[in-house]
C-alpha cells in the first residue's frame, strides 16, 4: 500500500484533539507550579529584622511617656471612669507595646506561655503579664491594680 492510497474500508483515522485541551493542560500545569511556588514562599523562614538600638534620648522619652500613660490608666480606674478589669487590660497592652517599641520583640501578640518560654530577657514582662492576668481574665474583678501598676512602672523604668 502506498502512502497516497485510500485507507481500507472500516479504517477511521483518529480525530485530532481540540486546541482548547492543550491550553487547559498548560493552565493546569501552570496552576500546579504556582501552588508549589506559593507553598514554598509562604513556609520559608523569614529573615529576622533586628531594629536599630534605641538612642538614650528616645529611650528616656519612651519611658516617661509610658510611665505617664500607666499613671493615666491608674487615675482613670481610681476615678471610676474604667473598670478594674479594663485597667488591667490597658496596663498589659502598655507594657507589651513598650517592650516592642524598645526591643522589637512582638510582645503584644505573645501569650503568657510564650512570654515565659522566651527566656530570661522577657522574664520581667512575663511576671507583669502574669500579675495582670487574674485581673484581666478572672471570674471576678480584683483589686490588684495598684500593685500591678507599680510592677508595670518598674518594667518600663528598667527595660533596655
Amino acid at each position: 500500500m502506498h502512502a497516497a492510497d485510500a485507507p481500507p474500508p472500516g479504517f477511521y483515522a483518529p480525530d485530532p484533539y481540540a486546541a482548547r485541551w492543550v491550553w487547559i493542560g498548560i493552565a493546569v500545569l501552570a496552576l500546579v507550579a504556582a501552588w508549589y511556588a506559593w507553598v514554598w514562599w509562604s513556609t520559608r523562614e523569614r529573615k529576622v529584622v533586628v531594629p536599630s538600638r534605641v538612642t538614650t534620648d528616645r529611650l528616656t522619652r519612651l519611658r516617661a511617656d509610658y510611665a505617664h500613660q500607666i499613671d493615666l490608666v491608674l487615675d482613670r480606674a481610681a476615678a471610676g471612669e474604667i473598670t478594674q478589669r479594663r485597667a488591667h487590660q490597658q496596663l498589659s497592652v502598655l507594657v507589651r507595646h513598650f517592650v516592642q517599641e524598645v526591643s522589637g520583640i512582638h510582645a503584644p501578640t505573645m501569650t503568657l506561655t510564650e512570654l515565659h518560654a522566651s527566656g530570661a530577657r522577657l522574664t520581667p514582662v512575663s511576671e507583669v503579664v502574669g500579675t495582670l492576668y487574674p485581673g484581666e481574665f478572672g471570674p471576678r474583678e480584683t483589686a490588684t491594680l495598684v500593685g500591678a501598676g507599680a510592677v508595670a512602672k518598674q518594667v518600663v523604668a528598667r527595660w533596655s
